[in-house]
Protein backbone atom coordinates (compact mmCIF):
# COMPACT_ATOMS: atom_id res chain seq x y z
CA UNK A 1 0.00 0.00 0.00
CA UNK A 2 1.24 3.40 -0.89
CA UNK A 3 1.82 5.42 2.45
CA UNK A 4 3.28 9.02 3.84
CA UNK A 5 6.11 8.65 6.39
CA UNK A 6 5.25 11.67 8.59
CA UNK A 7 8.30 13.98 9.48
CA UNK A 8 8.16 16.59 12.24
CA UNK A 9 10.66 18.52 13.87
CA UNK A 10 13.03 16.53 11.38
CA UNK A 11 11.43 13.14 13.92
CA UNK A 12 9.20 10.75 12.20
CA UNK A 13 5.90 10.80 13.99
CA UNK A 14 4.03 8.61 12.05
CA UNK A 15 2.20 7.05 8.77
CA UNK A 16 -0.34 7.52 6.69
CA UNK A 17 -1.70 5.02 4.21
CA UNK A 18 -3.20 6.38 1.40
CA UNK A 19 -6.35 4.71 0.59
CA UNK A 20 -8.26 4.63 -2.75
CA UNK A 21 -10.08 7.69 -3.94
CA UNK A 22 -9.36 11.17 -2.58
CA UNK A 23 -7.85 12.42 0.97
CA UNK A 24 -7.69 15.76 2.79
CA UNK A 25 -5.01 17.11 3.98
CA UNK A 26 -5.30 20.05 6.61
CA UNK A 27 -6.48 21.29 10.23
CA UNK A 28 -10.10 20.70 9.85
CA UNK A 29 -11.91 17.97 11.30
CA UNK A 30 -13.03 16.22 8.35
CA UNK A 31 -9.13 15.99 6.99
CA UNK A 32 -7.66 12.25 6.43
CA UNK A 33 -4.65 13.48 7.38
CA UNK A 34 -5.04 16.31 10.47
CA UNK A 35 -1.77 18.31 10.52
CA UNK A 36 -2.07 21.02 13.10
CA UNK A 37 0.44 23.59 12.60
CA UNK A 38 -0.09 27.41 12.55
CA UNK A 39 1.20 27.53 9.06
CA UNK A 40 -1.21 24.51 7.82
CA UNK A 41 -4.44 25.71 6.50
CA UNK A 42 -8.05 24.47 7.57
CA UNK A 43 -8.18 22.60 3.95
CA UNK A 44 -4.43 22.48 2.68
CA UNK A 45 -4.23 20.00 -0.27
CA UNK A 46 -6.19 17.19 -1.52
CA UNK A 47 -4.70 14.03 -2.35
CA UNK A 48 -6.18 11.41 -4.96
CA UNK A 49 -5.66 7.80 -5.36
CA UNK A 50 -6.92 6.20 -8.69
CA UNK A 51 -5.56 2.52 -8.87
CA UNK A 52 -1.42 2.55 -9.16
CA UNK A 53 -1.24 6.68 -9.55
CA UNK A 54 -1.20 8.60 -6.65
CA UNK A 55 -1.86 12.72 -7.24
CA UNK A 56 -1.53 15.45 -5.08
CA UNK A 57 -3.30 19.42 -5.76
CA UNK A 58 -3.37 22.09 -3.35
CA UNK A 59 -5.94 24.00 -2.71
CA UNK A 60 -5.25 27.18 -2.84
CA UNK A 61 -3.25 27.41 0.67
CA UNK A 62 -1.75 30.18 2.47
CA UNK A 63 2.14 28.87 2.61
CA UNK A 64 1.73 26.18 -0.56
CA UNK A 65 1.92 23.10 -1.04
CA UNK A 66 5.63 21.81 -1.85
CA UNK A 67 6.92 18.42 -3.98
CA UNK A 68 10.86 18.08 -4.38
CA UNK A 69 10.52 21.97 -3.49
CA UNK A 70 8.59 23.21 -6.10
CA UNK A 71 5.31 24.44 -5.80
CA UNK A 72 2.45 22.26 -6.64
CA UNK A 73 0.22 24.44 -9.14
CA UNK A 74 -2.07 21.66 -10.55
CA UNK A 75 -2.70 17.93 -9.67
CA UNK A 76 1.03 16.22 -9.56
CA UNK A 77 2.19 12.81 -10.15
CA UNK A 78 3.78 11.79 -6.99
CA UNK A 79 6.74 9.30 -7.50
CA UNK A 80 8.45 7.14 -5.14
CA UNK A 81 10.39 8.83 -2.24
CA UNK A 82 8.88 12.14 -3.36
CA UNK A 83 9.15 14.99 -0.49
CA UNK A 84 6.31 17.15 0.50
CA UNK A 85 6.79 20.15 2.42
CA UNK A 86 3.69 21.59 4.25
CA UNK A 87 4.88 24.28 6.51
CA UNK A 88 6.87 22.60 8.92
CA UNK A 89 5.60 19.37 7.76
CA UNK A 90 8.00 16.78 5.56
CA UNK A 91 6.06 13.96 3.98
CA UNK A 92 8.07 11.17 2.84
CA UNK A 93 6.01 9.32 -0.22
CA UNK A 94 6.38 5.78 -0.28
CA UNK A 95 4.69 4.20 -3.22
CA UNK A 96 5.64 0.82 -2.75
CA UNK A 97 5.27 -1.67 -5.73
CA UNK A 98 3.23 0.90 -7.38
CA UNK A 99 4.15 0.59 -10.86
CA UNK A 100 5.35 4.30 -12.91
CA UNK A 101 2.36 5.13 -14.65
CA UNK A 102 1.62 8.67 -16.56
CA UNK A 103 0.43 11.60 -15.19
CA UNK A 104 0.61 15.48 -15.10
CA UNK A 105 3.81 16.05 -14.83
CA UNK A 106 5.57 18.30 -12.00
CA UNK A 107 5.88 21.11 -13.78
CA UNK A 108 2.45 21.51 -15.28
CA UNK A 109 0.84 24.96 -14.99
CA UNK A 110 4.43 25.89 -14.26
CA UNK A 111 4.74 28.22 -17.45
CA UNK A 112 2.10 30.30 -16.12
CA UNK A 113 4.12 31.39 -13.68
CA UNK A 114 7.14 32.73 -15.16
CA UNK A 115 5.65 36.17 -15.80
CA UNK A 116 5.44 36.42 -12.02
CA UNK A 117 9.57 37.23 -11.76
CA UNK A 118 8.77 40.56 -10.40
CA UNK A 119 7.93 38.71 -7.47
CA UNK A 120 11.58 37.55 -7.30
CA UNK A 121 12.72 41.08 -7.54
CA UNK A 122 10.48 42.37 -5.20
CA UNK A 123 11.91 40.00 -2.69
CA UNK A 124 15.05 40.54 -3.19
CA UNK A 125 14.77 44.26 -2.83
CA UNK A 126 13.12 43.81 0.23
CA UNK A 127 15.34 41.32 2.31
CA UNK A 128 18.08 44.29 0.45
CA UNK A 129 17.52 46.90 1.73
CA UNK A 130 16.70 45.09 5.25
CA UNK A 131 20.37 43.53 5.53
CA UNK A 132 21.73 46.93 4.07
CA UNK A 133 20.32 48.40 7.36
CA UNK A 134 22.53 46.48 9.33
CA UNK A 135 25.66 45.64 6.65
CA UNK A 136 26.25 48.95 5.17
CA UNK A 137 28.39 49.34 1.66
CA UNK A 138 28.72 46.15 1.06
CA UNK A 139 25.58 45.81 -1.39
CA UNK A 140 27.35 43.69 -3.64
CA UNK A 141 28.21 41.00 -1.29
CA UNK A 142 24.46 41.17 0.21
CA UNK A 143 23.47 40.07 -3.31
CA UNK A 144 25.46 37.57 -4.05
CA UNK A 145 24.51 35.80 -0.72
CA UNK A 146 20.78 36.25 -1.95
CA UNK A 147 21.34 35.06 -5.56
CA UNK A 148 23.37 32.04 -3.92
CA UNK A 149 20.24 31.52 -1.68
CA UNK A 150 17.89 31.92 -4.43
CA UNK A 151 19.80 29.04 -6.33
CA UNK A 152 19.44 26.93 -3.46
CA UNK A 153 23.18 27.08 -2.86
CA UNK A 154 25.47 27.73 -0.42
CA UNK A 155 28.12 30.54 0.45
CA UNK A 156 31.93 30.21 2.09
CA UNK A 157 32.66 34.01 3.27
CA UNK A 158 36.55 34.01 3.54
CA UNK A 159 38.16 37.07 5.54
CA UNK A 160 40.18 38.70 8.42
CA UNK A 161 38.07 38.31 11.59
CA UNK A 162 36.18 41.44 12.39
CA UNK A 163 34.90 42.51 8.82
CA UNK A 164 30.94 41.45 9.46
CA UNK A 165 30.97 37.99 8.23
CA UNK A 166 29.04 36.96 10.77
CA UNK A 167 26.58 40.03 10.94
CA UNK A 168 25.71 39.45 7.41
CA UNK A 169 24.72 35.86 8.01
CA UNK A 170 22.74 37.42 11.41
CA UNK A 171 21.27 40.13 9.22
CA UNK A 172 19.76 37.34 6.66
CA UNK A 173 18.35 35.20 9.10
CA UNK A 174 16.83 38.37 10.90
CA UNK A 175 14.86 38.90 7.54
CA UNK A 176 13.64 35.82 6.36
CA UNK A 177 11.20 34.34 8.67
CA UNK A 178 12.67 30.62 9.13
CA UNK A 179 15.00 29.22 11.54
CA UNK A 180 18.46 29.88 12.12
CA UNK A 181 21.27 28.07 14.26
CA UNK A 182 25.33 28.86 14.59
CA UNK A 183 27.37 26.43 14.72
CA UNK A 184 30.74 27.31 16.17
CA UNK A 185 33.91 25.10 14.85
CA UNK A 186 36.11 24.32 17.45
CA UNK A 187 39.17 21.86 17.42
CA UNK A 188 37.55 19.68 19.56
CA UNK A 189 34.28 18.96 18.00
CA UNK A 190 32.72 15.94 17.13
CA UNK A 191 30.76 14.95 14.32
CA UNK A 192 27.82 14.27 16.10
CA UNK A 193 27.97 17.97 17.15
CA UNK A 194 26.62 18.98 14.23
CA UNK A 195 24.71 16.30 12.78
CA UNK A 196 22.98 14.58 16.16
CA UNK A 197 22.99 12.01 17.90
CA UNK A 198 20.88 8.91 19.18
CA UNK A 199 20.47 8.85 23.03
CA UNK A 200 18.72 6.03 25.27
CA UNK A 201 15.50 7.16 26.71
CA UNK A 202 14.66 4.93 29.34
CA UNK A 203 10.90 5.96 29.30
CA UNK A 204 10.62 4.86 25.66
CA UNK A 205 13.36 1.77 26.13
CA UNK A 206 14.52 2.52 22.92
CA UNK A 207 17.59 4.68 21.55
CA UNK A 208 15.50 8.29 19.95
CA UNK A 209 17.60 10.99 17.69
CA UNK A 210 18.15 13.94 19.19
CA UNK A 211 18.78 16.53 15.93
CA UNK A 212 21.85 18.91 15.67
CA UNK A 213 22.37 22.52 15.00
CA UNK A 214 22.45 21.44 11.07
CA UNK A 215 18.64 20.57 11.22
CA UNK A 216 17.32 23.59 10.42
CA UNK A 217 16.86 26.48 7.55
CA UNK A 218 19.70 28.57 7.86
CA UNK A 219 22.50 27.50 8.77
CA UNK A 220 26.00 29.85 9.93
CA UNK A 221 28.95 27.24 10.48
CA UNK A 222 31.05 30.12 11.85
CA UNK A 223 35.00 29.51 11.61
CA UNK A 224 34.37 26.01 9.43
CA UNK A 225 38.14 25.76 9.59
CA UNK A 226 39.03 25.79 12.54
CA UNK A 227 36.94 22.63 13.14
CA UNK A 228 38.81 19.24 11.99
CA UNK A 229 38.45 17.71 8.66
CA UNK A 230 36.04 15.24 10.10
CA UNK A 231 33.93 17.57 11.27
CA UNK A 232 34.38 19.42 8.00
CA UNK A 233 32.98 16.47 6.21
CA UNK A 234 29.91 16.13 8.37
CA UNK A 235 28.20 19.08 6.79
CA UNK A 236 29.22 16.99 3.05
CA UNK A 237 25.72 14.79 3.03
CA UNK A 238 23.30 17.74 4.26
CA UNK A 239 24.94 20.43 1.69
CA UNK A 240 25.04 18.60 -1.60
CA UNK A 241 21.49 16.31 -1.09
CA UNK A 242 19.38 17.56 2.27
CA UNK A 243 19.49 14.91 4.46
CA UNK A 244 21.70 13.24 6.87
CA UNK A 245 22.30 10.08 7.63
CA UNK A 246 22.65 8.89 11.28
CA UNK A 247 22.93 5.56 12.40
CA UNK A 248 21.53 4.17 9.38
CA UNK A 249 18.56 6.27 9.24
CA UNK A 250 17.95 9.19 6.71
CA UNK A 251 16.77 12.66 7.78
CA UNK A 252 15.33 15.00 5.47
CA UNK A 253 16.29 18.70 5.51
CA UNK A 254 13.18 20.68 4.77
CA UNK A 255 13.27 23.55 2.39
CA UNK A 256 14.69 25.85 2.13
CA UNK A 257 18.09 24.93 3.66
CA UNK A 258 21.17 27.23 3.12
CA UNK A 259 24.72 26.94 4.93
CA UNK A 260 26.58 30.36 5.18
CA UNK A 261 30.50 29.35 5.95
CA UNK A 262 32.77 31.81 7.60
CA UNK A 263 36.58 31.13 7.73
CA UNK A 264 39.70 32.87 8.29
CA UNK A 265 42.79 32.78 5.79
CA UNK A 266 44.49 29.34 5.56
CA UNK A 267 47.60 31.28 7.33
CA UNK A 268 45.71 32.25 10.59
CA UNK A 269 46.67 29.99 13.67
CA UNK A 270 44.83 27.15 14.70
CA UNK A 271 43.12 26.77 10.89
CA UNK A 272 42.29 23.43 8.82
CA UNK A 273 42.59 23.91 5.04
CA UNK A 274 39.15 23.27 3.39
CA UNK A 275 39.44 19.96 1.37
CA UNK A 276 38.80 20.18 -2.65
CA UNK A 277 35.33 18.56 -2.30
CA UNK A 278 34.04 20.69 0.60
CA UNK A 279 34.69 23.47 -1.54
CA UNK A 280 33.01 22.18 -4.65
CA UNK A 281 30.08 22.57 -2.75
CA UNK A 282 29.58 25.39 -2.22
CA UNK A 283 28.03 27.60 -4.72
CA UNK A 284 29.94 31.16 -4.23
CA UNK A 285 32.64 32.04 -1.94
CA UNK A 286 33.25 35.81 -1.26
CA UNK A 287 35.30 38.46 0.76
CA UNK A 288 33.78 41.44 2.56
CA UNK A 289 37.06 43.59 2.72
CA UNK A 290 37.44 46.49 4.56
CA UNK A 291 35.25 48.98 4.17
CA UNK A 292 35.54 52.70 3.38
CA UNK A 293 36.60 55.46 5.86
CA UNK A 294 33.36 57.05 5.07
CA UNK A 295 31.47 53.86 5.76
CA UNK A 296 32.93 53.38 8.52
CA UNK A 297 32.71 56.80 9.93
CA UNK A 298 29.01 55.78 9.28
CA UNK A 299 29.06 52.40 11.36
CA UNK A 300 30.40 54.06 14.09
CA UNK A 301 28.17 56.42 14.51
CA UNK A 302 25.32 54.77 14.00
CA UNK A 303 26.21 51.32 16.42
CA UNK A 304 27.57 53.80 18.89
CA UNK A 305 24.29 53.55 21.04
CA UNK A 306 22.40 50.62 19.25
CA UNK A 307 22.45 47.37 17.79
CA UNK A 308 21.12 47.60 14.11
CA UNK A 309 20.46 43.72 13.85
CA UNK A 310 17.72 44.76 17.18
CA UNK A 311 16.15 47.24 14.76
CA UNK A 312 15.16 45.08 12.04
CA UNK A 313 12.28 41.96 11.76
CA UNK A 314 11.65 40.12 9.29
CA UNK A 315 10.12 40.95 5.49
CA UNK A 316 9.64 37.33 4.05
CA UNK A 317 8.56 33.74 4.73
CA UNK A 318 10.64 30.85 4.56
CA UNK A 319 7.92 29.89 1.62
CA UNK A 320 8.66 33.14 -0.11
CA UNK A 321 12.15 32.02 -0.96
CA UNK A 322 11.26 28.29 -2.22
CA UNK A 323 8.71 30.07 -4.82
CA UNK A 324 11.70 31.85 -5.62
CA UNK A 325 13.90 29.05 -6.60
CA UNK A 326 11.21 27.47 -8.15
CA UNK A 327 10.67 30.82 -10.45
CA UNK A 328 13.51 31.17 -11.40
CA UNK A 329 14.56 28.13 -13.13
CA UNK A 330 11.99 29.80 -15.47
CA UNK A 331 14.28 32.01 -16.50
CA UNK A 332 16.05 31.56 -20.52
CA UNK A 333 18.90 30.38 -20.93
CA UNK A 334 19.69 30.55 -25.06
CA UNK A 335 22.19 28.09 -26.55
CA UNK A 336 24.75 30.53 -26.71
CA UNK A 337 24.63 31.78 -23.03
CA UNK A 338 25.06 27.77 -23.06
CA UNK A 339 27.88 28.08 -25.65
CA UNK A 340 29.71 30.87 -23.68
CA UNK A 341 29.22 28.82 -20.28
CA UNK A 342 30.77 25.60 -21.96
CA UNK A 343 33.86 27.61 -23.68
CA UNK A 344 34.84 29.16 -20.35
CA UNK A 345 34.67 26.40 -18.48
CA UNK A 346 36.54 24.30 -21.49
CA UNK A 347 39.72 27.59 -21.03
CA UNK A 348 39.64 27.42 -17.15
CA UNK A 349 40.33 22.72 -17.82
CA UNK A 350 43.01 23.97 -20.05
CA UNK A 351 44.87 26.97 -18.59
CA UNK A 352 48.72 26.15 -17.27
CA UNK A 353 48.51 27.77 -14.18
CA UNK A 354 45.34 24.87 -12.88
CA UNK A 355 46.09 21.74 -11.56
CA UNK A 356 42.42 20.65 -12.97
CA UNK A 357 39.53 22.29 -14.20
CA UNK A 358 36.27 23.12 -13.50
CA UNK A 359 33.74 20.27 -13.46
CA UNK A 360 30.45 19.85 -14.67
CA UNK A 361 28.90 20.49 -11.04
CA UNK A 362 30.59 23.56 -11.69
CA UNK A 363 29.20 24.93 -14.76
CA UNK A 364 25.44 23.88 -13.55
CA UNK A 365 26.13 26.22 -10.38
CA UNK A 366 27.28 28.98 -12.99
CA UNK A 367 24.28 28.81 -14.64
CA UNK A 368 21.41 28.56 -12.11
CA UNK A 369 23.07 31.72 -10.38
CA UNK A 370 23.07 33.46 -13.74
CA UNK A 371 19.22 32.89 -13.98
CA UNK A 372 18.76 34.06 -10.47
CA UNK A 373 21.23 37.10 -11.25
CA UNK A 374 18.87 37.89 -14.63
CA UNK A 375 15.71 37.13 -12.83
CA UNK A 376 17.00 39.84 -9.40
CA UNK A 377 17.70 42.23 -12.49
CA UNK A 378 13.89 41.60 -13.67
CA UNK A 379 14.63 39.92 -16.97
CA UNK A 380 13.29 36.51 -18.27
CA UNK A 381 16.53 35.54 -19.75
CA UNK A 382 19.88 35.14 -18.96
CA UNK A 383 22.56 37.52 -20.50
CA UNK A 384 26.31 36.67 -21.31
CA UNK A 385 27.45 39.23 -19.09
CA UNK A 386 25.10 37.59 -15.97
CA UNK A 387 27.63 34.72 -16.55
CA UNK A 388 30.75 37.10 -16.60
CA UNK A 389 29.79 39.24 -13.47
CA UNK A 390 29.30 35.97 -11.61
CA UNK A 391 32.21 33.67 -13.06
CA UNK A 392 34.71 34.47 -10.54
CA UNK A 393 32.77 34.16 -7.83
CA UNK A 394 31.15 30.99 -7.99
CA UNK A 395 34.51 29.20 -10.18
CA UNK A 396 38.02 30.34 -8.74
CA UNK A 397 37.16 28.77 -5.31
CA UNK A 398 37.17 25.10 -7.29
CA UNK A 399 40.24 24.92 -8.65
CA UNK A 400 44.15 25.66 -6.97
CA UNK A 401 46.86 27.31 -8.85
CA UNK A 402 49.80 24.97 -9.35
CA UNK A 403 52.85 25.59 -6.98
CA UNK A 404 54.96 27.08 -9.85
CA UNK A 405 52.34 29.66 -10.93
CA UNK A 406 51.90 31.07 -7.39
CA UNK A 407 54.30 33.77 -8.43
CA UNK A 408 52.83 34.62 -11.70
CA UNK A 409 49.63 34.83 -10.50
CA UNK A 410 48.34 35.89 -7.14
CA UNK A 411 45.22 34.04 -7.00
CA UNK A 412 42.65 32.03 -9.06
CA UNK A 413 40.04 34.93 -9.34
CA UNK A 414 42.71 36.69 -11.16
CA UNK A 415 43.57 33.97 -13.51
CA UNK A 416 39.59 33.91 -14.44
CA UNK A 417 39.21 37.45 -14.96
CA UNK A 418 42.55 36.67 -17.09
CA UNK A 419 40.50 34.29 -19.00
CA UNK A 420 37.09 36.62 -19.15
CA UNK A 421 39.40 39.63 -20.74
CA UNK A 422 40.09 36.34 -23.57
CA UNK A 423 36.70 35.68 -24.32
CA UNK A 424 35.47 38.73 -26.85
CA UNK A 425 31.52 39.44 -25.56
CA UNK A 426 30.83 40.12 -29.09
CA UNK A 427 30.72 36.53 -30.65
CA UNK A 428 28.01 35.86 -27.94
CA UNK A 429 25.96 39.38 -27.37
CA UNK A 430 23.81 38.19 -30.04
CA UNK A 431 19.79 37.65 -29.27
CA UNK A 432 19.64 35.45 -26.72
CA UNK A 433 16.38 35.48 -25.59
CA UNK A 434 15.74 33.45 -28.61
Amino acid sequence: MPKLIIQEDYKVTGEFVIPPGESLVGRCVEAALPLNHNGVSRQHCRLYRDGDVVTIEDLNSRNGTFVNAHPVYAPTKLNHLDQIQIDEVLLIFDADDLSDADNTDLRSGFEQVSSQLDFVRNTVNKIEANMARVIQGKDDVIRKVLIALLSDGHVLLEDVPGVGKTKLAQALARSINTDFKRIQFTPDMLPSDVTGISIYDESQRRFVFMPGPVFTNLVLADEINRGTPRVQSSLLECMAESMITVDGNQHVLRKPFFVIATQNPIDFHGTYPLPEAQLDRFLMRLNMGYPLPNIEMDILQTQAAVNPLNLISHVAEGSDIIHCQSLIRSVHVSELVRDYIVTLITETRQHPAFSYGCSPRASLALMRASQALAAVNGRDHVLPRDVRDLAPSVLAHRMPLKLQARSEWPSSVSVIEAILAQLPMEKWEKDVTS
